[in-house]
């Protein structure tokens, strides 16, 4: 079955287990996974599926992989990426085909039928999205899903949304103390069709090219729930007198045991002039503020390094002079305000391999203090074969991992205290005008 051309359709036709996997869709977004028996289908292949809850309807659209023998003559098979098609009358979709759709029912209990031819693949697809406008987008987005999943995008597009995927699945983790949610978006995430040039199958590598402005945050390639209006709190941040104006800007919301985690994604200029990105978070339970900076670290020689230059010092500097400014030298007040460090200022390097599609992982990078950063970049800190100043993963062997920051920043033991909004306010504006891309992550508890 070609992999980036054709889909399935299942029908779930026994009663119990079909009511089953129906209450688990309708109940959740997580994956699900069932036995099936469809022999034109490689194991470990992606494919599009729409799944039937009844011979009437077609009732989701999911991604569908296909996995090894589980009993005689079927194979597991796990969905994903569910999207709710509202129960789209088969009929109305017929009456724009030239075939009947229902000879290509693959029937969960016996495994009859098969693929999709591709015509016939690619106006199934056209009538879904004319009974389903609304939905066109996320449709798109789940083809795009399919067909770039595997492969790593380039360029220098590609280089800043890296950073942007770090920061906000960082801040997932935070959020939610663990690496589930962050699984669940980040797998989400496909580019735009039009926006992928200078495919090469052999080595699996791609180009991103240059977004359009007002398009280019990681954000938009995630799943449209996850998506809001603008808010007052944008408003807060980033509107207010001699603020130059933002030419992008979106808000997400995630919700969790009755908290809310709010990421605002801001930038002035379009990606190719971006400088880099930063993250702002903001852990309502302790109130404690972290900023993380994200650095790119480059091969050579098969070694990740970076090699810091007068931006890097210049972005120091500005951290030291918040830091001095902003600090709480008074006693802790309660529990909540304890810290190990007091220190809300990070640098996380960040070995570029390319953004990839549909992965979940976060990439095993460094996440390096201010002061410990000082210590890499002085005269007693690592240097290169050459003499030069460079940071490597064995010239800094105490940097912070994914989940020991992660872990801490949730557990209140890093981060500011004390820090009155109108500084970070003050902050947020230094920031964003140095024309690096602002992720703000506001966790907030939900208000009854």
């Amino acid at each position: 079955m070609p992999a980036n051309k054709t889909g399935l359709v299942i029908y779930f036709d026994e009663e119990r287990r079909r009511d089953l996997l129906q209450a688990t869709a309708e109940g959740s977004y997580a994956p699900f996974s069932d036995a099936l028996s469809i022999h034109d289908w490689e194991i470990g292949q992606l494919s599009i599926a729409l799944l039937c809850f009844s011979e009437a309807t077609i009732d989701y659209i999911a991604l569908a992989k296909k996995g090894k023998q589980v009993v005689t003559s079927k194979s597991k098979v796990e969905f994903s990426s569910l999207l709710n098609l509202k129960n789209i009358p088969i009929q109305a979709v017929e009456s724009r085909l030239t075939q009947r759709l229902r000879q290509y029912f693959i029937k969960a209990s016996q495994g009859t039928g098969g693929s999709i031819p591709d015509s016939t693949w690619s106006a199934l697809v056209d009538a879904i999205k004319i009974e389903r406008p609304q939905l066109t987008e996320e449709i798109d987005r789940l083809l795009s899903l399919r067909r770039y999943s595997g492969l790593r995008l380039h360029g220098d597009a590609a280089d800043i949304l890296v950073q942007e995927r770090e920061a906000l699945g960082i801040s997932l983790d935070i959020f939610s103390g663990s690496n589930q949610l962050r699984e669940r978006v980040l797998t989400e995430w496909a580019p735009k069709s039009d926006s992928v040039a200078e495919v090469n199958e052999g080595d699996s590598s791609a180009r991103l090219a240059n977004l359009q402005r007002g398009r280019s945050s990681f954000l938009t390639g995630i799943p449209q729930r996850y998506l809001q209006e603008e808010a007052a709190i944008q408003h807060d941040l980033f509107n207010w007198p001699g603020m130059t104006p933002i030419h992008e800007a979106g808000i997400s919301t995630f919700e969790q045991g009755g908290r809310k985690l709010n990421v605002i994604y801001a930038n002035r200029n379009d990606l190719e002039h971006t400088l880099g990105v930063d993250l702002i978070y903001y852990n309502e339970p302790y109130e404690l503020f972290v900023l993380v900076q994200y650095k790119l670290m480059r091969e050579e020689s098969n070694l990740f390094l970076y090699r810091p230059d007068p931006q890097l010092t210049h972005e120091l500097a500005r951290m030291d002079k918040h830091y001095q400014a902003t600090r709480t030298v008074s006693a802790i007040q309660s529990h909540a305000e304890y810290r190990l460090s007091d220190d809300g200022f990070m640098v996380k390097m960040v070995p570029n391999r390319g953004l990839t599609p549909a992965s979940s992982e976060l990439i095993k990078g460094m996440y390096l203090p201010r002061e410990y950063l000082h210590f890499l970049l002085g005269p007693n800190g690592p240097k290169g074969p050459k003499g030069g100043t460079q940071i490597t993963f064995e010239g800094a062997p105490r940097y912070l991992t994914n989940s020991q920051f992660s872990s801490s920043v949730h557990a209140g033991w890093i981060g500011t205290r004390g820090v009155q909004s109108l500084a970070i306010k003050g902050m947020i504006r230094n920031y964003y005008e140095t024309g690096r891309a602002l992720l703000v992550a506001y966790e907030t508890r939900v208000t009854p």
